[in-house]
């Protein structure tokens, strides 16, 4: 829906998938296809970017539960441990209710919280939102790697260094956009700026693509690394994929969602 409203399609293609978004509204602060099912928490926050931009029924009180939700939500801490060199207590955000934070759900969660607040909307003004967000600011900054970036959990694990991932560290650098000055900001733009040709997928140059045209450096290769690649292989099936290549080449250069 993000994908298809930056690049200009009609209303009657988007409307019915605004409308099943609303339906998956469980009216208990989450969205879930089926209510037996988990909650995903990471892409609940990123429908909330989608109920914003292309507004469905009842949009705005589903958008403040989610928000709610998200602000309540806290991933389990743990003990100390030798064999990961982190801080256990910190809590983001994890992929699914009672389980450990990881670092993409705590990137979605701390941009759609940014976001909420910088755009105004009725949650953004909680007062828990700031210890949430800065708890979620440290918990990114204690799992930097070391050569800068994020891998998708740890910095560390069975005393090895982990080595960052271009998806991930795109999207906690967008997550961040806000402390450009933090030395964990500079390291991970160096990181990215260096990993983004290794890693060649329409998930990872999309976000790629959206996070350096936010820090306003050049993106004109990577414009061209990513429209080859989905000429040549379109990625059929990887429909996630193929929305965050079509969402970024379509956002460039222009306020998007992701843009505080």
């Amino acid at each position: 829906m993000l994908a298809l409203g930056a690049a200009g399609a009609p209303a009657a293609h988007l409307d019915p998938a605004a409308a099943w978004l609303a339906q998956c509204d469980r009216t208990t602060g989450w969205l879930v296809e089926n209510p037996a099912w988990p909650i995903n928490i990471a892409f609940n926050a990123l429908a909330v970017f989608t109920l914003r931009h292309r507004p469905a029924p009842s949009a705005d009180a589903i958008v403040s539960r989610v928000l709610a939700s998200l602000i309540a939500s806290k991933g389990r801490t743990a003990p100390p441990s030798s064999d990961a060199a982190q801080d256990n207590s910190l809590q983001g955000w994890s992929w699914i209710d009672a389980t450990f934070s990881w670092v993409e759900p705590t990137c979605w969660g701390l941009l759609a919280l940014k976001s909420a607040r910088t755009h105004g909307a009725a949650a953004g003004t909680d007062p828990a939102i700031g210890s949430r967000l800065a708890e979620a600011e440290r918990l990114l900054t204690n799992r930097s790697c070391r050569p800068g970036g994020w891998n998708f959990g740890n910095a560390v694990v069975m005393r090895q260094d982990l080595r960052p991932y271009v998806p991930v560290t795109a999207l906690a650098l967008l997550a961040l956009q806000d402390l450009r000055g933090a030395d964990v900001v500079s390291r991970g733009l160096a990181a990215l700026e260096t990993l983004w040709p290794t890693e060649i997928s329409a998930t990872a140059l999309g976000l790629s693509l959206l996070c350096l045209d936010v820090y306003d450096r050049p993106a004109t290769h990577l414009v061209t690394q990513l429209t080859d690649h989905i000429g040549k292989t379109l990625e059929f099936g990887n429909y996630h994929g193929m929305a965050v290549a079509l969402f970024a080449l379509s956002s460039v250069g222009q306020p998007h969602a992701f843009k505080l």
